[in-house]
Parts: C-alpha cells; structure tokens; sequence
C-alpha cells in the first residue's frame, strides 16, 4: 500500500491522535517558540497532516502552504482552517521527496514529526531544496524523532524507556517490541528516525548556519538553522 493511502486512512483519528498527547503540544509549542513566526512571514509546513502545526502558526503570519502526500489530510486540514476562519492558509497534496517551490519564495520551513517518514538520503534533499526555497536570512526549524541506535546516553534512555512502556502493554507490548526490533535492526518500514547529530550535519551541509539542536520531551528533537544573509 502506498504511504499516501496508508495516511488517507488514518485521517479520522489522526488530530484526536495528536490533539490529545501532550508530547505532541510541548514539541508543537517549542517549535514555535524556535521558529519565531512574525506578520510578513511567508511558510511552509512539510508533512502538515490535518494541521496541527499549521493551523497554530497561521494566526501568527502572512501565509502557510501546508504540504501533505495524503488527498485526505490536504482535505481535512482546508476544512479545519475554513473552519477557524484562516483564509492565509493553502494546502498542497505532494510527496515531500519530489516537492519543488519557487527558489527564495519562504522566509520559515518547518515539519512535525514527518520526516522520519524518508530514508535519511531524501531527508537531505528535502534540506538542501528547503535551503533553495528560503529567501537570505529564512529560517528552518524541523521537529522529529531524533535517535540513534544506543551510542549515547540520551538514545540509551530513549530506548529504555520505550521497552518499558511496550511491555507494560502485556503479549500485545511484548510483540510490538519484537517487531520495532525486527524492522529497526533491518532498516524497514515506514519510521527511520535519525540521530541529532545526522540533522546538524545535513543542515550544514546543505549551507545553513547557526545550526542547533534540543532535546523536548521523550525521543522529540529539534533542529533549527539559518539560510545565511
């Protein structure tokens, strides 16, 4: 099954999903408060989903192109901000590896837990395009799991604690475990979450500077840099 209709078939339950973690606000939150939103800004919000960040940021700049590979998120999220009556907000259904935007076109690129979705080589492309998009002096702030494998202490406890919770779940915990294990240790499925250090290096790579990294809550990072003046 394609990743967009996996995605079109989570749309009913997904802003409840994300609405009712508090994770998910405390990483929403800070985002905000790193990228800085202010009126004349002009952003993007990659693997927007029905909006949770979006529709948060809108009230706070002069436009939002939201960009989600699912039909349904696209839908919903455009219903959402008729809804709150946010007119400065536009969606565009595209995968995220094959996005392209009009060069210096955004002062703001951000994403919330979205590209975990992509193997680490087209997350660098997704940099090294937003880098292109972004006029001087643009900002991107990007939200996800950020671990590794156990190298260090924070990804130890990560991965601590993740076990832990599984396992409190009974068989069904005990068979989560096996499998994440499974398909973490072979390279697939759908997550492939990168490490801080794997961000800080592709938004430098890709030009930016005053590249940084924090830890928010549990395996959420975010890293955040600037298109240099």
């Amino acid at each position: 099954m394609s990743l967009a209709r996996i995605w079109d078939r989570r749309v009913t339950g997904w802003h409840s999903h994300v609405t009712s973690a508090p994770g998910f606000a405390k990483v929403r939150d800070r985002l905000l408060a790193i990228a800085e939103p202010e009126p004349g800004t002009a952003c993007v919000d990659l693997g927007a989903g029905t909006g949770f960040v979006a529709l948060a940021i809108a009230p706070l700049v002069d436009d939002v192109l939201a960009v989600d590979i699912s039909p349904a998120m696209a839908e919903s999220l455009t219903a959402a901000a008729a809804g709150a009556g946010l007119e400065n907000v536009r969606t565009k259904v595209a995968d995220l590896r094959a996005l392209r935007l009009p060069a210096a076109s955004s002062d703001l690129v951000v994403s919330c837990y979205a590209l975990h979705h992509l193997r680490d080589a087209d997350k660098r492309a997704v940099v090294a395009e937003a880098a292109r998009w972004l006029r001087p002096g643009g900002r991107i702030v990007l939200a996800d799991m950020m671990f590794g494998r156990g190298a260090t202490r924070r990804d130890r406890v990560i991965l601590r604690d993740k076990v832990i919770a599984l396992a409190a779940m009974g068989p069904g915990g005990w068979w989560r475990i096996a499998k994440n294990l499974v398909r973490y240790g072979l390279g697939v499925g759908h997550e492939h979450p990168a490490t801080p250090q794997f961000w800080e290096h592709a938004l430098r790579d890709a030009g930016f500077t005053d590249v940084r990294f924090e830890p928010v809550v549990a395996e959420a990072g975010i890293v955040s840099g600037t298109r240099p003046a």
